[in-house]
């Protein structure tokens, strides 16, 4: 079963607020790519392995080097299903766009180039939405999902699909117990988009560097926790081996 009190593995922020939400419930990671928000996300999916299945879903780094940010912690990868949608959209999208382009510049039309194609191959349009929603249409467990992180579906996709893969996502934790979190790395959105997807979110959490003379300090916000504004806190946060850790008694910068 879940451990629902297990939302970081950071016992001051994971204690008061595990309490205040539903035992399904959809998270906002914010922060960019400097402040360390990338290790939260992981840390967030090493904290659900156990008993339920975990999947962590890339859209920016190398399978390779997500597995080595796990090691270089002590989290085992292999308890996490990682799945590189970046790499799947570029070879069934991106790279046969380049070769029907590179046909084209030879003197083939689009007909030629098909029946060229290796006999049996179907062609199929790729889906970033189908292809996750697909994944969890399978899963009937409780379960524990990170998307990190939406920056690349807002390249691929129109606002509103990218709030209808979110609502979706939502929709399957109310429906059997998931936990998930998407992450955002850049405020450089439309507005109202990011909007939406604090006001579906039932956490916030924004992750921020402060530059404090030679080098910076962390703070780690809770910025919502849906129905409890008591919740809010902000908090001092510090790089150590277990990952990151906050000091509950300490000034934020």
């Amino acid at each position: 079963m879940i451990d629902r009190n297990r939302l970081f593995g950071i016992p001051e922020v994971d204690g008061p607020v595990a309490t205040a939400l539903p035992p399904g419930w959809f998270a906002l990671l914010t922060g960019g790519s400097a402040s360390g928000a990338p290790l939260l996300a992981k840390q967030f999916a090493h904290a659900g392995t156990g008993l339920l299945p975990v999947l962590f879903y890339t859209t920016y780094e190398r399978t390779i080097d997500v597995r080595r940010a796990f090691e270089d912690f002590g989290w085992d990868p292999t308890a996490i299903q990682i799945v590189n949608l970046a790499d799947e959209y570029y070879e069934r999208v991106l790279v046969r766009g380049l070769e029907v382009a590179t046909a084209r510049e030879k003197g083939l039309t689009l007909e030629q180039l098909s029946r060229a194609s290796p006999a049996g191959a179907v062609g199929s349009a790729f889906s970033l939405t189908s292809r996750m929603l697909s994944d969890l249409a399978s899963i009937d467990t409780p379960f524990r999902l990170v998307l990190d992180s939406v920056d690349f579906f807002f390249e691929v996709l129109t606002p509103n699909e990218v709030t209808t893969v979110a609502r979706q996502i939502r929709y399957r934790c109310q429906t059997i117990g998931g936990q998930a979190m998407i992450a955002v790395h850049s405020r450089a959105h439309d507005g109202r988009v990011l909007g939406a997807l604090e006001d579906l979110a039932d956490i916030v959490v924004d992750l921020r560097s402060v530059p404090h003379g030679r080098r910076y300090e962390h703070a780690l916000a809770v910025e919502k926790v849906r129905n409890r504004p008591d919740l809010h806190r902000i908090y001092r946060a510090e790089m150590r081996e277990q990952g990151w850790q906050v000091d509950d008694a300490a000034t934020p910068p």
